[in-house]
């Protein structure tokens, strides 16, 4: 198995929305270095899904919280659309993560004091008004079958609810990538079956470069291409 797992055929780079070039990250723990990134090379192509498992603790997490530059490399390049983040002021880089990327976490993150319309409405809220972010808030909880539950609160939702809110929060600002940790985790898997088709679907309307994060190996299946972590760098499958 190739430790460098780039895509195959040699495509335009215009193609390619993501690249990871020899990322490496530590951690020091006790005063002991940890090493869970060694090395990690990646590229996915506009409209790819790609699944990534690994053992716990292999560094699948860390792997994608600096995709989602929610984490810095302590070395090594990530391009997304050709851009490098890394490089970006903290606010220039908050501002690219929002219009570029969505996330989509095993617990949901939503704001219980929110309804799920506000809740998927707020990373509008930061460049346009309120009128339209309510309005292509709706539009996306429709999209996700959720028009009955606009002004609802989390609390009041189910789990699978809840997780069609973050789904919608995570697309509402049309992003690039849309990155996902065991969205399905704490689902049933009856609904975590309904979860994975209904992110498929969307992705496939929108063309959205996808890596989805798990364990469960049937889901994993689902995406297309999987890739495993170990010993801190990218395997193919």
């Amino acid at each position: 198995m190739s430790e460098n797992c780039r895509s195959a055929g040699g495509s335009p780079a215009s193609n390619v929305i993501l690249t990871l070039e020899n990322i490496k990250k530590s951690y020091f723990v006790e005063g002991h270095k940890i090493d869970v990134l060694r090395g990690v090379n990646l590229e996915m192509k506009e409209g790819e899904h790609l699944s990534l498992t690994g053992k716990s603790g292999s560094g699948k997490s860390t792997l994608l919280n600096i995709m989602a530059t929610l984490e810095r490399p302590d070395s090594g390049k990530i391009l997304l659309k050709g851009e490098e983040p890394s490089k970006f002021s903290d606010s220039k880089l908050s501002s690219f993560r929002n219009r570029e990327i969505g996330i989509v976490f095993q617990f949901h993150h939503l704001l219980p004091e929110f309804t799920a319309l506000e809740n998927v409405a707020i990373p509008l809220m930061l460049t346009q008004s309120k009128k339209t972010a309510l309005e292509k808030a709706e539009k996306m909880l429709e999209r996700v079958a959720l028009t009955h539950r606009l002004n609802h609160k989390p609390a009041e939702l189910s789990g699978g609810e809840q997780q069609r809110v973050a789904i919608a929060r995570a697309l509402v600002t049309e992003p690039s990538l849309l990155l996902m940790d065991e969205p399905t985790g704490n689902l049933d898997n009856e609904t975590g079956k309904m979860i994975i088709a209904l992110i498929l679907s969307i992705a496939e309307e929108r063309k959205l470069t996808t890596l989805f994060v798990t364990h469960n190996q049937d889901f994993a299946a689902e995406m297309g291409r999987v890739i495993e972590i170990s010993e801190g760098v990218i395997r193919s499958i």
